[in-house]
């Protein structure tokens, strides 16, 4: 029986009704859309600085789409080169088949680079458009711009979540149905060694989405603040500093559109390595439903993401704005596990409370993350308070303030991590196989799987954790609207503790996704050495035992730790602060660009401190354009190039140390700049609420200067390292060919 004929059954069922869900998930981000349109826009002063920030969200984004494009069809071109020329004349595959799956990797890359990218394009129109409703909305009061701000993220939660789910069950299916010359085991794989090419141009488009819109929003930022606030003594996001409207701008593409294409890439990778997981167990059980099991869990998260968003809307009275937001989280997690739990029952009665345990376990660890982020990044919290209280001394003190409680924060989400994985295995590794005979090598795989369950458990909360983070950037907007506009006090007021909320919710948003992608770099790893074994053996050539013998040489060959391994453990380590030291440099000198023209249009321009005259903000949106986008390159190559040199050097097994090398380097200090850099914003947030002097206070002045270098910390660099590390882990599937000819092979 061919996979043609196989995909008649179960696994076919199975992934239209993933596909399905994907649909459910994209109709209700559409109606979403249509509701938001009905909301008043306000007067024609607050609609005309709307067209400027939309106007150059657009601009800008037209302008990335191309410049990643161009570069994703560059990569897909030498992937498919690559492939065709290692399996026909080094692995010793028929052409034919060797053409197939390069021409089906090089496909997936192009696809999966404009899906992310279609995503983050989404993501920031949906913002741009809510944002100037909210304004409107906070007219009335801060409950109704909450909910309008909720239904824009909404949209980002449901459109993200979705596109992913459908863009790989349709090409899973399409592959599948491609094949059906070959067994089935092998149809399979190779529809999933394929498919990794979409997670590899997705993580691509993300890493350059989320830097690039990183470095425009916090050159812009920085700007605005350091000359605004501190030496002209004009409030945030007053009309006569030419950086403001450069700065709303960056709001949408940096926070929303690279979140968009971030989190897309996070469903999308460990979707695909839960599959490839699953595919070893279905080798050694023959029951291919593991292998499509992470597909079928995709619609619990279109099911949590609507009781999430129930949840916050159904609020009606709040002492903190992040009252709603924990709220709809909480719900999410409950429907998460119950519908998660029936989802496993269905389809693997025997073992279903295995899979149950690590499932919650992934899902209520990144509940506790997102809740405990609040703990050093809310408005209330005394760790903020703390920071706040620092600046009374100065800029230094409280800079070495925030920095501490950014290095304290990693020990929290590292050590519920660690459970959540802990549990999450050693539920997987007691899971009954009947019909596999047992040994340490099964259990562990057994045990990688439970993982894969938790990541995939984790990921069931990734449209209600979008949804909160679109709403964070969108009242930001809002309020900068209000205040350009000069609409009274009372509006401002309505919309300030929904934009100091806004920093929890991207600072939880960011934690959520470093805790997912921390599991997933575990399972994107072991999907890594499966896949590199699989090949090794001979993917004509599989069955169980010679994958399992080969699986547990590649370990052995890992932990020895010979010299190549130690050199790319320490070439691992290190990638992450030289990849930061390049984004940081490439932020500084956009900022300085942006200062220096901030001065200039303030000396030059008669009246324009006066209100007289209208800054030239076109100036500003173009240079935080220009600096973004010329600067995306060089560290994004940084990781694309490092692996493949140490892959050609050092094979497989050096891959696979440089991985982890990377990982365990890379959460704790993304952890420590994303948590500490939005403790800096809201201590500075908590001064200008009327604290220790208020706002054009001594104390504000420094938390001015600590909120600029946490800035670039939180909104550039944090959240660009956790795509680091899953966008190197798909390099390495979609390269594996090219590791065989591992040069030194004979010499270490």
């Amino acid at each position: 029986m061919g996979v043609n004929d196989f995909m008649q059954g179960d696994v076919l069922l199975v992934s239209i009704l993933s596909i399905l869900s994907g649909i459910v998930g994209v109709f209700i981000a559409v109606v979403l859309y249509e509701l938001i349109q009905r909301y008043p826009r306000g007067s024609e002063k607050m609609i005309e600085i709307w067209k400027a920030i939309r106007e150059g969200a657009k601009a800008y984004m037209s302008k990335q789409i191309k410049t990643i494009m161009s570069f994703t069809l560059g990569l897909s071109i030498a992937v498919l080169t690559m492939i065709y020329i290692v399996y026909s004349f080094a692995m010793n595959i028929p052409s034919e088949i060797a053409l197939r799956e390069a021409i089906l990797t090089a496909v997936s890359v192009l696809v999966g680079g404009a899906s992310s990218i279609a995503a983050a394009f989404f993501s920031m129109d949906a913002s741009t458009r809510t944002n100037v409703r909210v304004t409107e909305a906070g007219k009335k009061n801060s409950l109704e711009a909450l909910k309008v701000s909720v239904l824009g993220g909404g949209v980002l939660g449901f459109s993200v979540y979705s596109l992913s789910l459908l863009g790989l069950s349709i090409l899973f299916v399409l592959y599948s149905l491609i094949g059906g010359r070959l067994p089935e085991q092998v149809e399979y794989r190779m529809a999933l060694d394929a498919l990794a090419g979409f997670a590899f141009g997705a993580s691509l488009s993300a890493l350059f989405a989320q830097l690039g819109g990183g470095i425009y929003t916090k050159a812009a930022d920085i700007g605005a603040d350091l000359v605004g606030k501190i030496e002209a003594g004009i409030p945030e996001d007053d009309p006569r500093n030419p950086a403001v409207i450069a700065d709303q701008v960056g709001d949408n593409v940096g926070d929303c559109a690279g979140r968009g294409a971030d989190i897309f890439e996070s469903v999308t990778a460990e979707t695909l390595g839960g599959m490839i997981i699953g595919w070893v167990l279905y080798v050694l059980t023959g029951q291919p439903l593991f292998m499509v099991l992470p597909l079928a869990i995709g619609a619990v998260g279109v099911i949590s993401t609507v009781a999430g968003l129930v949840g916050i809307l159904s609020y009606r009275r709040f002492r903190e704005a992040f009252e709603p937001f924990a709220f709809g989280v909480v719900v999410s997690a409950v429907v998460s596990v119950l519908t998660y739990a029936l989802v496993v029952y269905l389809l693997f009665p025997l073992q279903w409370t295995y899979m149950l345990v690590a499932g919650t376990a992934g899902i209520v660890g990144a509940t506790l993350v997102v809740l405990s982020t609040n703990r050093y990044t809310g408005m209330k919290s005394k760790l903020v308070q703390e920071v706040a209280q620092a600046a009374q001394s100065g800029p230094a003190i409280n800079i070495l303030s925030g920095l501490s409680v950014g290095l304290r924060a990693v020990a929290e989400p590292i050590t519920i991590i660690a459970a959540a994985l802990g549990v999450a295995f050693y539920a997987g590794k007691s899971m009954p196989l009947p019909s596999v005979p047992e040994s340490w090598l099964i259990d562990f795989i057994k045990g990688v799987f439970g993982t894969a369950l938790a990541t995939r458990g984790m990921l069931s909360l990734a449209g209600t954790i979008m949804t909160l983070d679109g709403a964070g950037p969108i009242a930001d907007n809002a309020g900068g609207i209000a205040e350009m506009a000069g609409l009274e006090e009372r509006v401002r007021a309505n919309l300030d503790p929904l934009d100091a909320v806004g920093n929890t919710t991207k600072a939880l948003t960011k934690g959520y996704a470093m805790a997912s992608a921390t599991i997933a770099t575990l399972l994107l790893f072991q999907a890594f050495i499966q896949d590199y074994v699989a090949r090794q053996v001979g993917i004509l050539e599989l069955s169980a035992s010679t994958l399992l013998k080969t699986m547990q040489e590649f370990i052995d060959y890992v932990i020895l730790l010979k010299p190549d391994i130690i050199i790319s453990v320490l070439i691992g380590a290190l990638l992450p602060y030289l990849f930061s030291g390049i984004a940081l440099k490439a932020v500084s000198r956009a900022a300085f660009q942006m200062v220096e023209e901030v001065r200039r249009q303030f000396r030059e321009i008669p009246g324009l401190l006066n209100g007289d005259a209208k800054p030239d903000y076109y100036r500003a949106v173009s240079i935080s354009t220009e600096y973004a986008l010329k600067s995306m390159a060089t560290p994004a190559l940084l990781i694309i190039i490092t692996p493949l040199i140490v892959g050609v050097l050092f094979g497989g097994p050096g891959i696979g140390a440089l991985v982890i090398g990377s990982t365990a380097s890379t959460i704790p200090l993304a952890i420590m700049m994303m948590w500490g850099g939005a403790t800096w914003d809201n201590a500075k947030k908590f001064i200008e609420a009327g604290n220790f002097g208020g706002k054009r206070s001594p104390a504000h002045q420094a938390a001015v200067v600590g909120d600029t270098v946490g800035d670039p910390l939180k909104d550039t660099v944090g959240p660009s390292l956790h795509i680091l590390i899953k966008l190197l882990n798909t390099i390495s599937l979609v390269f594996i060919p090219l590791y065989f000819l591992w040069i030194l092979h004979a010499v270490i």
